[in-house]
């Protein structure tokens, strides 16, 4: 029986694999027991990370108590932190800078940077990042953050 996720928002992941474990996985789809073999790979993370759910659940629990720490000023934000889509624009960086702040940004799940963000902002406006999921940047911010990183993505 196989488990299929309705997600409409699906990101792509490339992996390798050795000839071998291909053709096992080919076996069982030919089979019946996964419709494809996309939805087998799908299948065997979710069992992996279930039999790891404590301690995502615990790190989860650190992150979420970060986020309710803290100044939550609605002009300047040092601290991004939490579960969720997160997006940052320009403005956002730009108040931080002008307010002499550096932003701590730890985000489980979407962190999205605004296209007209520069790598220079980066530099003057963020002291660390850490993004457990998906990182939606342009390559020379993704860049400039990945000198900023603190774990994750």
């Amino acid at each position: 029986m196989s488990f299929v996720y309705d997600e409409p928002d699906m990101e792509k992941l490339t992996i390798n694999l050795p000839p071998i474990e291909i053709a096992r996985i080919d076996i069982l789809v030919e089979a019946g027991y996964y419709p494809s073999r996309a939805e087998f790979i799908r299948a065997a993370i979710r069992k992996t990370l279930d039999t790891h759910q404590d301690f995502v659940s615990k790190e989860l629990d650190k992150i979420a108590s970060v986020s309710d720490e803290g100044d939550h000023d609605r002009e300047i934000i040092p601290r991004i932190s939490g579960v969720g889509v997160y997006s940052l624009s320009k403005e956002a960086f730009e108040r931080t800078i002008a307010h002499g702040k550096k932003m701590k940004i730890s985000v489980v799940g979407v962190l999205n940077v605004g296209k007209d963000v520069t790598p220079e902002h980066i530099q003057k406006a963020v002291e660390s990042v850490r993004v457990y999921g998906i990182l939606r940047a342009s390559p020379r911010v993704k860049e400039a953050l990945r000198a900023r990183k603190k774990g994750g993505y």
